[in-house]
C-alpha cells in the first residue's frame, strides 16, 4: 500500500471547501489531517455535514489551529491559518489567478486540457474560475484553429438562483480575457433563474466565409481527443442538471450557415467541473497520479 499524501483544509465550511473535503475523503492516496471553518469550531465535520456520517471522525477547527500537512488546500480568504503545504498548495479562491496567468509567477493555471504539462511537478496551483473554465474550454480550440473570428464575442452566462436577476460584466471577465489566446474584446450578460442547476455557457461568434460546423467539430474533436473530462455533443444541446457532482464538461455548436453566426454552448457544475473536481484532478497531476484518481462519479441517472 502507498504511503498516503496528508491533506489540511482551510475553509471546509465554503462551497468549495467542503466539496473539495468530500472528494479528498474518498480518494485512495490522500488522508484529510485538519479542516478549518470560521464557526463553529470544534463541530464534527459528520455533524455540519450529514452525508458524511461514518466516514469521518474529524471535527473543524479554526484556521489558526490547522496543522501543517503535505497539500494546503486553500478555499478561504483567512489568514491566520497556514499559507503553503509542503509539497503542494492549492488555491481555490481565485485570488492567485492572475499570477497564474503570468509567465515565471511560480503559480500553475489548473486547467488540465491547457496545462496540463506545467501541472506535473506543480507546487503551486491556483484553481479557475468556473466561467473562466467554461469560457476558456469552449473558445480556445476554435480561435487557436482560425475556425472563429476574434470579433463580436458574446458570453451569456445561466445560473441557478432563488431569485431572477440580470447583469452585464462579470467578474471574471479579466481571467478570461488572460487565458484566451490573443487579445479581443468580449461582451459579457449574466442571469440567474430559479430551478437552473448548474452553470449554462451561451458564446455567440462568427466563422470566417466558407466554414462549416463540419470544422467547428473537426477543431473541438482534435483538441480534446483522448480528454476524459470533456463530452462533445454534436447531436444535442449540454444540459447542466446530469452533471451535477462530475467532473465533466458537455460542448454543443449550432451554425447557421447563411450568416455564418455560430452559438457555442458548454455545461458544467461549479463545484466539480468548475471547482474542487477540477482542483483534485489538477492536484493528481502535480503529485504524479492519474488524473482522474478519485473522480470516478459519471453522474446520476435520470
Amino acid at each position: 500500500m502507498s504511503e498516503k499524501v496528508s491533506v489540511a483544509l482551510l475553509g471546509g465550511d465554503t462551497p468549495q471547501g467542503a466539496e473539495f473535503l468530500r472528494l479528498a475523503l474518498g480518494h485512495p492516496r490522500l488522508e484529510v489531517t485538519g479542516v478549518s471553518a470560521r464557526a463553529p469550531a470544534r463541530q464534527p465535520v459528520a455533524e455540519r455535514y450529514p452525508t458524511l456520517r461514518g466516514v469521518t471522525r474529524l471535527s473543524l477547527c479554526a484556521a489558526a489551529e490547522l496543522g501543517g500537512a503535505d497539500v494546503l488546500v486553500l478555499a478561504d480568504t483567512a489568514e491566520d491559518g497556514p499559507q503553503e503545504g509542503t509539497r503542494l498548495t492549492l488555491d481555490l479562491t481565485r485570488r492567485r489567478v492572475t499570477e497564474a496567468l503570468t509567465p515565471g509567477s511560480g503559480w500553475v493555471y489548473g486547467l488540465p486540457e491547457r496545462t496540463r504539462s506545467a501541472l506535473r511537478g506543480a507546487t503551486r496551483v491556483a484553481a479557475p474560475g468556473d466561467l473562466a473554465t467554461a469560457a476558456v474550454l469552449t473558445l480556445a480550440p476554435l480561435l487557436e484553429r482560425g475556425v472563429l473570428l476574434p470579433r463580436g464575442l458574446r458570453l451569456t452566462e445561466l445560473r441557478g438562483a432563488s431569485a431572477p436577476a440580470f447583469g452585464v460584466g462579470h467578474d471574471q471577465a479579466a481571467e478570461i480575457a488572460r487565458a484566451l489566446p490573443g487579445r479581443f474584446p468580449l461582451e459579457f450578460t449574466a442571469a440567474r433563474l430559479p430551478g437552473l442547476s448548474g452553470l449554462l455557457l451561451l458564446a455567440e461568434a462568427w466563422v470566417p466565409d466558407g466554414y462549416s460546423d463540419r470544422d467547428v467539430w473537426s477543431a473541438y474533436r482534435e483538441a480534446y481527443a483522448g480528454e476524459a473530462f470533456v463530452r462533445l455533443l454534436p447531436g444535442g444541446p449540454p444540459d447542466p442538471a446530469r452533471l451535477r457532482g462530475t467532473p465533466f464538461l458537455e460542448l454543443g455548436a449550432t451554425l447557421d450557415l447563411d450568416s455564418g453566426r455560430v452559438l457555442l454552448t458548454a455545461a458544467l457544475d461549479p463545484r466539480g467541473r468548475g471547482g474542487a473536481g477540477q482542483a483534485l484532478q489538477s492536484l493528481n497531476l502535480a503529485l504524479g497520479w492519474p488524473e482522474g484518481k478519485g473522480l470516478s462519479f459519471s453522474g446520476l441517472l435520470p
